[in-house]
């Protein structure tokens, strides 16, 4: 087959949606936010496998956070925030699409959620181009907190602290979206304290 003729920056498709039951919380993990395009994707998983290795932790789930907007809107007013759960058996990032099937390559990544019910609206702007004059790290700036809060929306996710990632900015080093439960942050506290008594 040969490559695609696609601008790595274009919008896919909306991904093909998982009929199985949504992540639930289970205690230390992250996420990276990227655009629903080739080159945000591979990027994000890029990010996370990059983010595990460095840390070190036990993080028991790593997702990866997408937003899609109509593709070649120059001032988007709403995006859909999607959710992957990366396959765990690929130990290799996956390769660019090599045709136009985008639903199957995406479908080959993993599992994939709406994280919500409804595109989310962004701040209003006159300007009919400003989401391309900005550029994708002011864009990025715009979205990721949106995003950031509809996945703590989602499922039981709402049990989580938003542990490192209070006011992350895309540009800034380290996961996107990280949480811990707060018992466990406890817990971790007073063993690097030490016990008291």
């Amino acid at each position: 087959m040969s490559s695609i003729m696609i601008e790595p920056g274009t919008m896919l498709p909306a991904p093909p949606l998982s009929t199985k039951a949504a992540p639930r919380y289970v205690g230390l993990g992250f996420a990276e936010v990227k655009p629903h395009n080739v080159r945000g994707i591979l990027a994000g998983l890029q990010s996370i496998q990059k983010h595990k290795l460095k840390t070190g932790l036990p993080y028991k789930q790593a997702f990866l956070l997408t937003y899609r907007h109509q593709p070649g809107d120059p001032a988007p007013r709403a995006v859909t925030p999607y959710l992957l759960v990366p396959t765990t058996a690929r130990t290799t990032a996956p390769a660019r699409p090599t045709d136009k099937n985008f639903g199957a390559w995406l479908g080959s990544l993993g599992e994939w959620y709406a994280l919500s019910p409804a595109p989310l609206a962004l701040p209003a702007h006159p300007e009919p181009r400003w989401g391309t004059d900005v550029g994708p790290v002011v864009r990025g700036s715009m979205v990721e907190p949106l995003v950031r809060y509809a996945f703590f929306r989602f499922s039981d996710y709402r049990r989580a602290q938003e542990d490192l990632t209070l006011r992350k900015q895309p540009q800034q080093p380290g996961a996107d979206v990280a949480w811990k439960e707060v018992a466990e942050y406890l817990y971790e506290l007073a063993s690097e304290l030490g016990s008291v008594g």
